[in-house]
């Protein structure tokens, strides 16, 4: 008799068993590592473009991860006006797999999982590209992500101040008390991105653009600032990213399938000799970090299935040790 259950986790679920700071950038880190020593199966992602019909479209990430042996396939749907219906910008599902048999594991919402480990590499990247002691934080955009940006890098550094730049004034300003009733920091809504960007020593892009427009000038830029960028649309100066003392990006065959740096690639300005690293290459000590000769820095992590994959099964595994979910059973029945 063949019997197949799997547990499903909703989000305030999800949301209990997510790890503290720190921890949380640890499992996500252990994903960056096995990347760059090549211990992971990472497919493309593919995309469900209906940008043209519903101002929207789906991401698909799917993986194998060896640190935690499991593979997971997620789908994730990110929707410009879902504000004006009180949904989250980015709405996601994680499904976890047991690679020695095909059988689910698990199936859990991924919509804040897909916002803190987006924030651990963020944070992570800092660690590694970031000048010694950052202060200042100049933060373009307020979706989803961008307190978990903030809170990530607060984690690792004594910020002293954070600004904060969006489209909508409302945005900003709720993530500016966010930031200051949650964490404890000094943070201010600015006009724009210029007030945002001027003497920052971390400047992290999070915007979602339907088109690619200008909004991070290259002049407003200190010479040792680390640029943190992972909008789909190009939003920063491609002056920034060609005159970089080095260029990182997460994953460089994702890079030749779509988002910022994708222009520059296929106009032949940017090439793979260009990038310094992967950041997982520099996360297991393959490539080198920020050196005492480095200028400015860019940063483009799109995000990728294994950073997933690991915090789910950390999920997974404490939610089986609390006895936390439902069992949902595939099927129950005589193999054929």
């Amino acid at each position: 008799m063949a019997r197949i259950e799997f547990r499903f986790l909703d989000r305030p679920q999800v949301r209990s068993l997510l790890p503290a700071p720190l921890d949380l950038l640890a499992i996500v880190e252990s994903g960056l590592r096995a990347h760059g020593l090549g211990e992971v199966v990472l497919p493309p992602k593919a995309h469900i473009e209906l940008d043209d019909r519903y101002n929207g479209h789906f991401n698909v990430l799917a993986g194998w991860a060896a640190p935690v042996d499991m593979a997971g396939v997620k789908v994730i749907g990110d929707y410009v006006e879902n504000f004006r219906a009180g949904l989250p910008s980015e709405v996601a599902m994680l499904t976890l797999y047991d690679p020695r048999s095909g059988v689910p594991r698990a199936l859990m919402d991924a919509t804040d999982l897909t916002t803190w480990r987006t924030g651990a590499v963020t944070a992570i990247g800092a660690r590694h590209l970031a000048i010694g002691a950052p202060r200042i934080v100049g933060h373009i955009g307020a979706r989803g992500t961008a307190f978990a940006n903030i809170a990530a890098l607060a984690a690792l550094h004594e910020l002293e101040e954070v600004r904060i730049a969006s489209k909508r004034l409302e945005t900003r300003e709720a993530l500016a008390a966010r930031v200051r009733e949650r964490l404890g920091l000094t943070a201010r809504a600015v006009p724009g991105p210029e007030e945002a960007c001027r003497g920052a020593d971390i400047v992290v892009e999070a915007t979602r653009l339907e088109q690619p427009a200008l909004l991070i000038r290259d002049e407003w830029l200190e010479q040792d600032c680390l640029v943190v960028t992972y909008g789909w649309k190009m939003a920063i100066d491609p002056r920034t990213v060609l005159s970089a003392s080095k260029v990182v990006v997460d994953d460089w065959a994702q890079c030749l399938r779509g988002g910022q740096l994708l222009p520059m690639i296929e106009s032949g300005e940017l090439t793979r000799d260009r990038i310094h690293a992967e950041i997982g290459e520099i996360v297991c000590g393959r490539k080198a970090g920020r050196a005492s000769s480095d200028g400015r820095i860019v940063f483009w992590h799109r995000g990728f299935a294994i950073s997933d994959i690991v915090l789910g099964t950390h999920i997974l595994e404490a939610a089986e040790r609390g006895g936390i979910g439902t069992m949902l059973t595939l099927f129950d029945e005589p193999d054929e």
